[in-house]
């Protein structure tokens, strides 16, 4: 279930990101998305990877231990929704410039982690999690 205020935590967690730059298991896309979700549900996919990578291998080798898969570690939390059925507050996995990558749908637009920071991305999601 959502939370009551949902919109402002998600809001405030976004624009707390919007400098923050890349940084693998500190800010990278799943964290950024994971925290995300933990502004609109309460919710923390990634509890299982918080401080235990450093580096984009460390992330695959985690993934592949705890869950098997990107996919799979979101479908642990949340049910999938066609991506045409993409709701404010969801998450979408999508094929960016280094492989697969998680942004979130707000305001209209997905944001993710990028080097700079969140930002919009323009993308077409592969899968779309309903968060809540």
């Amino acid at each position: 279930m959502r939370n009551r205020d949902w919109t402002t935590r998600l809001n405030d967690v976004i624009k707390a990101a919007l400098e923050r730059p890349f940084s693998w298991g500190e800010f990278d896309c799943c964290l950024f998305a994971a925290d995300c979700a933990v502004a609109v549900c309460g919710i923390d996919p990634a509890a299982l990877y918080r401080g235990k990578y450093r580096t984009e291998a460390g992330a695959k080798r985690a993934l592949k231990k705890n869950h098997g898969s990107l996919e799979a570690a979101w479908d642990a939390c949340f049910a999938r929704v066609a991506p045409a059925f993409v709701q404010r507050g969801d998450v979408a996995m999508y094929d960016g410039p280094q492989g697969k990558a998680i942004a979130v749908f707000w305001a209209g637009e997905f944001w993710a982690a990028t080097d700079d920071g969140a930002a919009r991305v323009v993308c077409e999601p592969t899968a779309v999690w309903r968060v809540e």
